[in-house]
């Protein structure tokens, strides 16, 4: 296969992106006919059609879709790239990017920070000794961070889930349940009494024609059990608003104006809201760390040793293990 320029990867993402070729050159900056033989160098180092033009605009071909996704990482591994080479040049420091869902990033994050101010340096051997880390911190929607997992442009994030089997985790990932929440229905005291049942749940069907809060995120996995609790009532539940704060969703509950299920470690301290826990048989928040999978592929020989890969590789087990130490205090 022809050397690959990345500027073919950079004028069919961008075509993606936009829709056509003149908006992708509008994006980039370039001239129609400049994005044009970019992208004929990129298809003929691949041997393949990789957009398709019709009168409504330029769309990548199936095999075109599978570049894109790959120029994606590709693409993002360069921007990282540029930004550690600066920070190394810079301060001499090794980046480590962890991402995290804002609830849990504004419980975890701070108390990860002091406790690495206790590791001055990471020391792995010789050869790395008098490196230093920092950390890079992205708080996103739970299925951007996934994509920027897998893409690369993160080794690691904080994220939850609800489901045991944890199905929704691709196979380049791997996660480690760090602790789990419990979860509480919150709703206005102005709604009267909730029922609870024998086995300690609160009767969804009394809450009907309640407006609920859901996340923003669409795959939320709160949201999701709401949605399965309402399901098996008989009903599906109304959502009113979209949000990502718990301390807004609190305030708009105190209101009168929705109801919602909220994580323990986000609970409101109002006396207009009445608090009901659900049974941890029944559903809990799971906060998992997830990183890349690690593959060793094939020996072709003596490994090189590289420092700052070493340095990178030792801080990233410290991160890690540091997470799991301000964590356990909520197991």
């Amino acid at each position: 296969m022809e050397f690959l320029d990345t500027r073919g990867l950079m004028a069919l993402r961008a075509i993606a992106d936009a829709g056509s070729v003149a908006s992708a050159a509008t994006r980039l900056g370039w001239s129609q006919p400049t994005v044009n033989h970019h992208l004929g160098n990129l298809e003929r180092a691949l041997g393949a059609t990789l957009i398709e033009r019709t009168p409504r605009g330029s769309h990548p071909t199936t095999v075109g879709s599978l570049v894109v996704t790959r120029a994606v990482e590709i693409l993002g591994l360069c921007d990282r790239l540029g930004d550690e080479v600066a920070l190394w040049r810079d301060t001499q420091a090794v980046p480590v990017k962890i991402g995290a869902v804002p609830t849990v990033g504004a419980r975890v994050i701070p108390k990860l920070h002091h406790e690495l101010q206790k590791r001055p340096r990471w020391q792995t051997d010789e050869s790395t000794q008098g490196l230093g880390a920092a950390l890079d911190v992205t708080m996103d929607e739970h299925a951007k961070l996934v994509a920027r997992l897998e893409a690369g442009d993160l080794d690691l994030a904080l994220l939850v889930s609800t489901d045991v089997d944890k199905v929704w985790i691709p196979p380049s990932l791997t996660a480690e349940h760090l602790y789990s929440e419990q979860l509480f229905l919150c709703v206005p005291t102005s709604v009267g009494p909730v029922p609870i049942g024998a086995d300690g749940m609160p009767d969804f069907a009394a809450l009907v024609p309640q407006t609920w809060a859901f996340s923003i995120d669409p795959g939320d996995a709160i949201d999701e059990v709401i949605r399965a609790f309402c399901l098996s009532a008989g009903f599906e539940p109304r959502v009113g608003m979209r949000m990502d704060d718990y301390a807004a969703i609190n305030r708009m509950i105190a209101a009168g104006l929705a109801i919602a299920v909220i994580p323990e470690s986000s609970l409101p301290a109002d006396e207009g809201i009445e608090i009901l826990p659900l049974p941890l048989s029944a559903a809990r928040r799971d906060v998992l760390v997830v990183s890349r999978a690690r593959v060793q592929g094939p020996s072709r020989g003596p490994a090189r040793h590289d420092p700052i890969v070493a340095a990178h590789g030792a801080a990233l087990t410290e991160v890690i293990a540091d997470v799991r130490t301000v964590t356990a205090v909520w197991r």
